[in-house]
């Protein structure tokens, strides 16, 4: 059986003894001092929870930031693959579209946009180099953009169909119907010189016609959203939406000859 040497048993009961006679001091000095110092002691128990609240609210605070910013680096990067996803939605658009189309084209991006309120045009990163000459005709896989007025050896200005520089003849898809279009810096183009019992009415699709100079027949244009009859009583017009939003056009295909 093993035994503690009796030295070694009294250093170990010694200290044990002293424990215990002070933990019961201590008991009842704490029954007596907390009815004494009753009003100190709460105030130090206020103070010690107001410092707990203040260092949780801080660190709070700082998690709280730290979230916030991983959030906005998430929706960063969710905005970026979004813009991605669409580029390549209009990319893959624009192949599809030189694939079956029977012209040769050249696909161009936009780079800058008129600033000035009486015209409208935009300008983009192709030109001479890569055989763009003004003239040329400037189409989208919706349809009808515009037509080249300025090249040079990099970019080319293109004039929109929304300019009221533009003059297109184009006739109305399902009657034939002749009429001249043209912009009006709006949001609509307009159709002139329809005779008095021109069969055309909202819906109708508006094409390109073999008459157009620069323009090769059955461009698609847009679509008649109102009717209505010129000031001198004689001729009716046409207000036509573009079946190509040229407010926020990114990507256009240029026609080469």
């Amino acid at each position: 059986m093993f035994k503690l040497p009796r030295k070694n048993l009294t250093n170990f009961i010694l200290p044990a003894f002293v424990i215990f006679l002070l933990s019961n001091s201590l008991s009842c000095f704490k029954d007596s001092a907390s009815v004494v110092f009753k009003p100190q002691l709460s105030f130090i128990d206020l103070v010690k929870r107001e410092l707990s609240g203040i260092i949780f609210y801080h660190r709070n605070m700082i998690q709280a930031q730290s979230l916030q910013s991983e959030i906005d680096l998430l929706r960063g990067r969710l905005f970026d693959l979004r813009e991605v996803s669409q580029e390549n939605t209009r990319l893959k658009e624009i192949f599809n579209f030189k694939q079956k189309s029977p012209f040769r084209l050249v696909a161009a991006r936009v780079i800058g946009h008129s600033i000035d309120s009486w015209s409208s045009s935009v300008l983009i990163d192709k030109g001479r180099f890569n055989g763009i000459r003004p003239g040329m005709v400037v189409v989208s896989p919706q349809g009808l953009v515009g037509s080249i007025i300025e090249s040079a050896q990099e970019s080319s200005k293109v004039l929109l169909i929304s300019d009221p520089n533009q003059g297109i003849s184009s006739i109305v898809q399902r009657s034939r119907q002749e009429g001249l279009v043209s912009g009006t810096l709006g949001t609509n183009l307009i159709m002139r010189y329809l005779p008095d019992d021109a069969q055309i009415v909202a819906g109708d699709v508006i094409v390109t016609s073999e008459l157009s100079r620069i323009y090769p027949k059955g461009l698609l244009v847009g679509r008649v959203v109102n009717v209505g009859r010129e000031f001198s009583g004689i001729n009716r017009y046409a207000l036509i939406k573009p079946v190509v939003d040229l407010s926020s056009i990114e990507e256009v295909l240029v026609i080469i000859p």
